[in-house]
């Protein structure tokens, strides 16, 4: 009896020890179901029959997308349809959960099991799975870049903040990235922590428990290359696509005399290894004296942050270029085609071209009347609507003329930055005058089919004033932050009359407004919840914060500050919410956590270790069965 009693105590605690590693919904785990729209936007839900085309078809029709079969498979879900981007052809593909990785197939019964459908080409897998139903895979969430979580995010969080962890390679300017228990960012710059000027790093961590996977040299190609020099802080996203990472560097390399060349890296988003490098030729239109034709200002950057659609990748270039890549983790990368505006220079050396610089803006991708346009603007004031299959001009537009009213850097038209789609056929764009703290600017309101407004009206709507972050929010109604600017962009009326953060709706009246101080990240939304970053903890004496604003009145839901921090964290990173989870950086070189779970507080020190807890209940369990055995052990032996 003693000896049975000791090996049923031995058991249960043998059996607590397996439970941490569980999922507390074991079903959820094993039985999803997923339609991947190809493009950062994902669907999930139950099983339900014997047949995946069928269930595809009733799924889609409750979520309000078109639906068409090919055979017996899928010919279109919603906007995504079968069609070609260059040599890339993109379709419907079926996907079965084998325990561990989404393994293709074209048998379309159902029994149990997780399955999918993504739209993808040949080769890509869906980045979400069974047991991570959330991802942020590039700069703003999804092609369309409208910085809207299809997660949740929290209404209480705990202080200290779950996690953080520092980094002595410099500043964390890059977005969140996360795919599964992956989490991904840049480091460059100069950290508090080292005062040594560091390479560019992308780090790949463990989001649960922040151990570093891998980092990938991006200033030297995993040395491949000598460096150069490098040019800004590599503030570009990395962008996720399957079980690839894609990221464009903004090292310089190249000898001199020779055209300067940046890099796109494409890596095993698991290891870490390298799968093949694009060189980005800087090769901008030249005069006589080797200086750009252009009048805007000039970012020896390459490439911007990415986006993935309908089976390829999208980014501008530092020389006024956008282009668009089919990436394989067999075939590496391949340029689709390219775009480049027109240069031309007048009889008397005046610049009448429309090319210009693209800097860190991702394009936004929107289907408008059955096309799928890409919408990118440039140092040079102007926004253009691209075909995002053939790469074809549709329109072109220039939003901002200051040249020589620009305070900050006179005879500079000014730059078109965010664009997002806000529903109803219209785009919004925000237009500055070109300076990194830019003090001119105004946002427009156009139509994304003509870049027009109604009738023959030159826009929807425009308002004088420096903003920040928009984010379409329902309703046509977008969240920004804005400010009246130091000076007037547009000599008429409205404007922004003070500083805060705005709901318009679609006519660009205000809904309501909430003070706050500067922000300089982008916004997020996830929910009915809107966070954003303040701009540093320096800056202001009450800053540094990350903050949770209710969508429908502006109120504050809960405001965090960042440790650790100095004078100069400054952040510009917009929150990823995953899960109720919000992931922040800063330029302490530092990337936080914030949750409902407490963690270690910060000690003024630098790297820290996780603290030990109980992460589950399972734990605390298992422990007091230990002793119960051991007593026992003790008393009857």
């Amino acid at each position: 009896m003693k000896f049975r009693y000791l090996l049923a105590t031995l058991a249960l605690a043998a059996v607590m020890l397996i439970i941490p590693m569980q999922q507390e919904n074991a079903e959820d785990v094993q039985n999803g179901f997923l339609i991947d729209m190809g493009n950062g936007i994902t669907h999930w839900t139950s099983p339900t029959g014997t047949d995946a085309v069928s269930m595809a078809e009733t799924y889609a029709k409750s979520l309000g997308l078109e639906f068409e079969r090919k055979d017996n498979g899928i010919l279109r879900i919603g906007e995504m349809t079968e069609h070609s981007v260059g040599s890339v052809l993109c379709s419907w593909h079926l996907y079965k959960w084998s325990g561990t990785v989404w393994a293709p197939t074209t048998d379309t019964s159902y029994s149990t099991g997780s399955i999918a459908w993504g739209f993808y080409p040949d080769g890509i897998l869906p980045t979400e799975t069974p047991e991570y139903k959330a991802a942020w895979t590039s700069f703003r969430g999804s092609s369309s870049s409208s910085g809207i979580s299809q997660s949740y995010g929290t209404k209480e969080v705990k202080t200290p903040l779950e996690w953080y962890k520092t980094y002595r390679t410099g500043f964390v300017d890059s977005s969140i990235i996360i795919g599964g228990k992956y989490l991904y960012h840049t480091t460059y710059g100069e950290s508090d922590t080292s005062g040594d000027r560091s390479h560019a790093f992308l780090y790949c961590l463990n989001r649960t428990t922040t151990e570093t996977l891998w980092r990938f040299d991006l200033s030297s190609g995993g040395g491949q290359y000598p460096v150069d020099r490098d040019n800004g802080y590599n503030i570009t996203s990395p962008l996720i696509i399957g079980d690839l990472i894609v990221i464009n560097s903004a090292t310089t390399h190249g000898e001199k005399g020779q055209t300067t060349f940046m890099c796109t890296y494409l890596l095993d988003r698991y290891t870490g290894e390298l799968l093949d490098t694009e060189e980005i030729a800087h090769d901008p239109p030249k005069n006589e004296r080797g200086m750009p034709v252009w009048s805007g200002r000039t970012f020896i950057n390459g490439g911007t942050s990415p986006v993935y659609d309908s089976g390829a990748m999208y980014f501008g270039t530092s020389d006024g270029r956008i282009v668009a890549y089919s990436v394989s983790k067999t075939e590496g990368l391949d340029l689709l085609w390219e775009f480049a505006p027109n240069a031309d220079v007048d009889p008397d050396g005046k610049y009448i071209g429309s090319r210009g610089s693209f800097y860190y803006y991702s394009p936004t991708i929107v289907d408008i009347n059955g096309t799928r346009i890409l919408y990118m603007g440039n140092y040079e004031g102007y926004i253009f609507a691209v075909n995002a299959t053939t790469g074809e001009l549709i329109w072109q537009k220039q939003l901002i003329a200051l040249y020589e009213k620009n305070k900050l850097h006179p005879r500079t038209p000014g730059a078109v930055d965010l664009i997002t789609y806000i529903g109803d056929g219209r785009i919004v764009a925000t237009c500055t005058d070109g300076g990194m703290s830019p003090i001119m600017g105004h946002i427009v309101c156009i139509d994304a089919a003509t870049g027009n407004g109604s009738g023959s009206a030159d826009n929807y709507w425009r308002i004088d004033g420096v903003t920040q972050g928009t984010v379409p929010v329902g309703n046509s109604d977008m969240i920004i932050y804005a400010t009246p600017g130091q000076n007037k962009c547009i000599d008429s009326d409205p404007s922004f009359d003070s500083t805060g953060i705005y709901r318009l709706d679609k006519d660009g009246k205000t809904v309501w407004r909430a003070d706050t101080n500067l922000i300089w990240s982008r916004l997020t939304v996830a929910e009915d919840v809107v966070y954003m970053s303040e701009y540093s903890a320096g800056f202001f004496d009450d800053g540094g914060h990350v903050l949770a604003r209710s969508i429908d009145d502006g109120s504050v839901i809960w405001s965090v500050k960042l440790e650790p921090y100095s004078k100069d964290s400054y952040s510009m990173v917009a929150p990823t919410i995953i899960e109720g989870k919000i992931y922040a950086a800063n330029d302490y070189g530092a990337v936080f956590c914030i949750s409902i779970v407490e963690g270690k507080k910060w000690d003024g020190g630098g790297d820290i270790i996780l603290p030990g807890g109980f992460y589950h209940w399972s734990w605390a369990l298992l422990i007091i069965v230990i002793i119960a055995a051991l007593v026992a052990l003790v008393r009857y032996y």
